[in-house]
């Protein structure tokens, strides 16, 4: 007796089961990047009491570090009214200067706003310009980005999944071209605020990067 003549139908049948399985599967859901964050309240954190500290770096170019430096602390304590809207007083301390200085944060519809008219983060929308600074007529354009894509960040303070904003630097009045690693960038996450920002300056080989050591938020 012979099971070459089973083997074959027997071998048809199981492959079209496994086609019929293949076609039937539920097709894996693609992540889709979302258009608005939460609320920018849950960004700011202007809460009175809420700190944060930071790790200031020296970089290079490709973000090594070069020189651990001091640390930079902000704290949010009262309100302060300017041209009829209230901000809050953000102090910042740093290492070596005799007194904090104070700056004016607010939050304006999907924006973190400073007294000086500048945004340092927007919840939406996302991928796509929502603010530029113009430092000229010599010198550079700014335009500023919050990308939807999230961002795993590594810093003292814990590993934390982040929104990137960043600009893209556009030289104009005959400025030296500027290279993409001193694109402005900061990292933000809900319910912590920023989480890494960088400094950087035209005619240095180096920037800052400043690393959240440790905070609190209400």
């Amino acid at each position: 007796m012979t099971y070459r003549g089973l083997f074959l139908p027997v071998a048809m049948a199981l492959l079209v089961s496994c086609a019929r399985e293949e076609d039937t599967a539920p097709a894996t859901p693609e992540a889709i990047p979302p258009t608005q964050l939460a609320a920018i309240a849950e960004y700011s954190n202007l809460q009175d009491g809420n700190y944060w500290v930071y790790q200031r770096y020296k970089v290079d170019s490709t973000d090594a570090i070069l020189e651990v430096l001091g640390v930079d602390s902000f704290w949010v304590n009262g309100d302060s009214l300017l041209d009829g809207q209230t901000f809050k007083k953000v102090f910042r301390q740093r290492v070596g200067t005799p007194a904090p200085g104070v700056l004016l944060w607010r939050d304006s519809l999907n924006f973190l706003v400073t007294s000086r008219h500048e945004t340092l983060f927007c919840s939406g929308p996302l991928d796509q310009v929502i603010y530029t600074e113009y430092e000229g007529p010599v010198g550079v354009i700014l335009d500023y980005t919050v990308h939807s894509t999230p961002v795993q960040v590594a810093v003292p303070a814990g590993d934390f999944s982040t929104y990137l904003m960043r600009c893209t630097i556009t030289s104009i009045g005959g400025f030296p071209e500027q290279p993409t690693w001193k694109e402005m960038r900061s990292h933000w996450t809900e319910d912590v605020g920023r989480v890494r920002y960088y400094e950087f300056y035209s005619l240095a080989p180096y920037g800052y990067r400043y690393d959240l050591m440790n905070y609190h938020v209400n």
